[in-house]
């Protein structure tokens, strides 16, 4: 970076905490919403499997 003093020491830091966090938080975000997917799609799985089970129990 340009020493231009447009940035004191202290902002970097600052700024580099404020990222870190918000990539964190972003991560999190993410892995939060694919864990809710991946919680769906085993829930229709098994709403599927039990309701041909149910199907097939009633057939015979």
């Amino acid at each position: 970076m340009a020493d231009d003093d447009w940035y004191e020491d202290g902002d970097v830091v600052r700024e580099a905490a404020r990222a870190r966090r918000a990539a964190w938080a972003g991560m999190s975000v993410v892995t939060c919403l694919f864990g809710a997917v991946v919680l769906v799609v085993a829930a229709v799985g098994l709403a599927v499997i039990l309701a041909l089970a149910y199907a097939m129990a009633v057939m015979d």
